[in-house]
């Protein structure tokens, strides 16, 4: 007998994928989702919808307590719920639903006694590198220097999760920058779209990004449910790329000009002045001082961990980069 899957996030763009695989493997799926929330990106007529809200932790309560209730056996819990924002503004709502809202999750599996839980997280909470390193899982902790509260937030979420891994069967994934289709598509959709479509700026943040396509964070999620070791973390990130180099190859791939050299990093700190003086009077959508920082930084990680201990074997980003634009063209969004 198979255990029922409670999702967290499962409205979100990692959040339905995995939902997709859960009901694909014929899983008995339930999603925790406010009602106010756009379910058009899971097949609602096989998920059992758990109406509430992170923040609530009563409604958080009644939904595990209802998934033990109808499991054959000890249910799976995924918690995948996050509000990923670089705007400022959004500090609090982060703190709330970031950290809140997985200390009123982790409380309710403790209570209701579940099976193992998935605590999905993000490389942003292992630290950020110098230009030539590549970080691991147990490298020390350094995010705090970016003053970002989706880091800030997320670094709290998992120790707190970790923390709990002494009461609950508990495993924790850190996937990096997700690229690929879905009808609740991430920032990378973004970035795709103004390659695509922006103005031809000859300079490029100065950072570094791990990049993984979404299928293959899936296959990790669901390796560590399998056989991930009890409160360990592992990263899912395929490849290493510098902010130029993915810009170069995603040029390629939606065949326009690439851009031509990374910002210098005196120019950047001068972009990052500026959108914090933008900031005070008229928040920037996109190219905050929280962004700007990020953009700015090189995260780069080794995911040998997740390759040797799940058997994790993602598929190449230039494959997923290409895939990813074939379905962005399919459906007109560039």
């Amino acid at each position: 007998m198979k255990p029922h899957v409670l999702v967290t996030g499962a409205t979100g763009f990692v959040g339905a994928a995995l939902v997709a695989e859960l009901l694909r493997r014929e899983y008995t799926v339930h999603a925790l989702a406010r009602p106010s929330s756009d379910r058009s990106a899971v097949d609602g007529s096989r998920v059992h919808w758990r109406d509430g809200d992170l923040v609530d932790a009563p409604s958080v309560e009644r939904a595990v307590a209802r998934v033990c209730e109808r499991s054959p056996v000890r249910p799976l819990v995924i918690h995948a719920g996050a509000v990923i924002s670089y705007q400022t503004r959004d500090r609090a709502l982060q703190e709330r639903v970031n950290v809140g809202g997985t200390r009123n999750v982790l409380e309710a599996c403790r209570r209701h006694g579940v099976g193992r839980v998935l605590h999905v997280s993000s490389v942003v909470t292992v630290g950020h590198a110098r230009a030539d390193e590549l970080l691991d899982e147990d490298a020390p902790y350094n995010g705090a220097e970016l003053a970002c509260a989706y880091t800030d937030t997320k670094r709290a979420a998992e120790e707190l999760a970790l923390g709990a891994a002494g009461e609950l069967d508990l495993v924790v994934v850190n996937p990096g920058a997700i690229f690929g289709g879905g009808a609740r598509g991430p920032n990378t959709l973004k970035f795709l779209r103004q390659i695509a479509h922006g103005p031809r700026l000859p300079y490029v943040p100065p950072g570094s990004l791990s990049v993984v396509g979404v299928e293959d964070v899936v296959a990790g999620c669901l390796l560590a449910l399998e056989r991930g070791a009890r409160g360990r973390r592992y990263l899912l990130t395929e490849s290493v790329w510098r902010s130029i180099d993915s810009f170069r190859v995603a040029a390629e791939v939606l065949g326009v000009p690439p851009p031509r050299w990374p910002a210098p990093r005196a120019l950047w700190r001068a972009v990052g002045l500026g959108s914090a003086l933008v900031d005070i009077v008229a928040p920037p959508k996109l190219l905050t001082p929280t962004a700007v920082r990020m953009l700015g930084a090189h995260f780069r990680f080794d995911a040998r961990r997740a390759r040797a201990e799940l058997g994790w074997s993602p598929r190449p980003f230039v494959q997923v980069l290409r895939e990813t634009v074939e379905w962005m063209r399919a459906r007109r969004l560039i």
